[in-house]
């Protein structure tokens, strides 16, 4: 008896924590089936998958979790490309697909901060639909808890519901209970706007002076103000001589001579003589002192002055300064431009900024960019951290350089290219100093800079028996074979007489050498030979054939 009484306390147990389980499983699938879908596809990119989603929930203020999508119901789904790019599509419960590329920042916090506002805003037109969605499905799990309550756990469940592993018996099976309600359901954060009737238009002296003492909660056609406007959303016009203020979107035109806000995005044209700012932009915004934006922008943003803006996608221009986080298209100033990460071009009349760019920038005096692809020109000074492309300039200076530098300064710390100038210095090039002799100038000295497969060449010639000089300037290419090296190259110099130092050149000749050299360490011996070709515009000019040959050696140092 004490055998079988065990028996029966211990198989009660076990029962008691089957249904326990059931009990709890219940919730959490209901909870679970409410919850946004999320499909993340970040290959190589750095963004953390969890922190996406934080954000993701956070912005739309509701769950979300990681899952792969499925047809016929919300869902996002965020891809990262090359770049620093990310493309998000966001699926409506009716099948509409909208999707939005966009550049994110390299770190991962900003970059998936970007992508949660991206998401916001594609899914933003879709509050109701969500909430409607919502409320479907919430209805029929109800009615089905409740309808289960009268038969077997087994029989009621849904088949997505089905636990892993196998079916409890039926004469175990207990009712399932119906789930809690949830203790924070999901809520719209911005109540619906008032639709105003024909023809919705309201006249402001000083908000809530209008005709429509509600006008922040009102949908209006238009908008026309003397002091203060405050409206809830313009799909129409909006002008006001001093200040407007839109708590949603606006689409259409909004016009204000002082300052001109819209909390949402313009889907039009919004314009002020001294500030504008809207959070996001899909068209034209314009002031005549500063721009400042917020989120996602497509189209034009120009000022006067200042423009600010976080991602822009099309054309931002200013007289002084312009800034973005994000760029595509073209960022254009009169004295200041900075980007954190731009695609297409950046021209500015003084300075450049970008850390991440792709595409090309231009400045007539300074140009900066931390991570770059494509041409740097500036008839001054260029900086980058590392770029693969062309850096155009008076002073190249970058870390690593897979491509090429021209100007007549380049400094890298490792060239993977050509770096032409009269000085040209990387970590895995060589400097050097070259003396040599020739059949047309017995004393010669010179700079020799090598980098790569290229070298240039600056220097002076002395001739004490004609009383002349020489400079000369070189570029070729530098082929080592061992410790042997051939390097042909071009050669200009130019003959001056030493009693007439800055006077008209006596000789300029062209030297189309080759030269064939040993490696020994710190001393190179070398020699070669040349073709002349000499240009005459002297009196005292020799007139012998224009075309000579010219010998030579010397030694490299170092």
């Amino acid at each position: 008896m004490k055998v079988r009484a065990l028996a029966m306390a211990v198989f009660c147990a076990l029962l008691s924590a089957a249904h326990g389980a059931r009990a709890q499983s219940t919730p959490t699938v209901a909870a679970t089936s409410t919850a946004l879908p999320l499909q993340l596809e970040l290959g190589d990119s750095k963004l953390d998958a969890e922190a996406v989603r934080k954000a993701v929930e956070l912005e739309l203020k509701r769950p979300v979790i990681l899952a792969p999508v499925t047809a016929g119901a919300p869902s996002l789904t965020v891809t990262a490309g090359s770049g620093h790019t990310v493309t998000v599509s966001y699926r409506t419960g009716s099948g509409e697909v909208r999707t939005r590329s966009i550049g994110v920042p390299e770190d991962s916090a900003r970059g998936a901060e970007v992508i949660a506002l991206l998401s916001g805003n594609l899914s933003r037109d879709e509050a109701a639909e969500l909430l409607a969605d919502l409320a479907a499905k919430a209805t029929p799990a109800t009615e089905s808890t409740a309808a289960s309550s009268a038969e077997p756990a087994s029989e009621a469940k849904a088949p997505e519901a089905q636990p892993e592993g196998p079916k409890e018996p039926a004469a175990t099976a207990s009712p399932s209970p119906s789930p809690p309600a949830s203790s924070r359901p999901p809520s719209n954060p911005l109540p619906p706007l008032i639709e105003t009737a024909f023809p919705a238009i309201n006249l402001s002296l000083w908000a809530p002076v209008s005709l429509y003492r509600d006008s922040e909660q009102r949908a209006f056609s238009g908008e026309f103000g003397l002091a203060y406007s405050h409206v809830g959303e313009l799909r129409g016009v909006g002008l006001n001589l001093c200040a407007l203020r839109t708590e949603r979107d606006v689409y259409g035109v909004s016009l204000a001579t002082f300052y001109d806000e819209t909390r949402g995005t313009v889907f039009g044209i919004t314009s002020s003589a001294i500030v504008s700012r809207r959070h996001g932009l899909q068209g034209v915004e314009v002031s005549g002192i500063l721009n400042l934006g917020s989120g996602g922008a497509r189209g034009a943003s120009a000022a006067g002055l200042i423009n600010l803006g976080r991602d822009i996608e099309g054309v931002q221009a200013a007289g002084l300064l312009n800034r973005a986080d994000a760029l595509q298209g073209v960022q254009a100033a009169g004295l200041l431009n900075h980007a954190k990460g731009v695609e297409g071009l950046q021209v500015a009349g003084l300075l450049n900024s970008a850390n991440d760019l792709q595409g090309v920038q231009a400045a007539g005096l300074y140009n900066r960019a931390a991570k770059f692809s494509g041409v740097q020109a500036s008839a001054g000074v260029n900086v980058a951290e590392s770029i693969s492309g062309l850096q155009l300039g008076v002073v190249n200076v970058a870390g690593d350089v897979d491509g090429a530098q021209v100007g007549i300064v380049n400094v890298a710390k490792h060239v993977d290219g050509a770096s032409v100038g009269l000085v040209s210095v990387a970590d895995n090039g060589r400097a050097q100093l070259v003396v040599w002799t020739s059949t047309v100038q017995p004393f010669n000295a010179a700079a020799k800079f090598t980098v790569g497969l290229l070298y240039t060449q600056a220097g002076l010639g002395y001739a004490p028996g004609d009383q002349t000089y020489i400079y000369e300037l070189g570029l070729g290419g530098h082929f080592p074979i061992g410790p042997v090296f051939v390097e042909p190259g071009v050669h200009y110099s130019e003959m001056h007489s030493t009693t007439d130092p800055v006077g008209q050149a006596v000789l300029e000749h062209v030297h189309y050498r080759v030269a064939v050299g040993v490696d020994l360490g710190k001393v190179s011996p070398f020699g070669g030979a040349a073709v002349l070709q000499r240009f005459d515009y002297s009196d005292r000019a020799p007139k012998s054939v224009p075309v000579a040959a010219e010998v030579f050696g010397g030694v490299a140092f170092f």
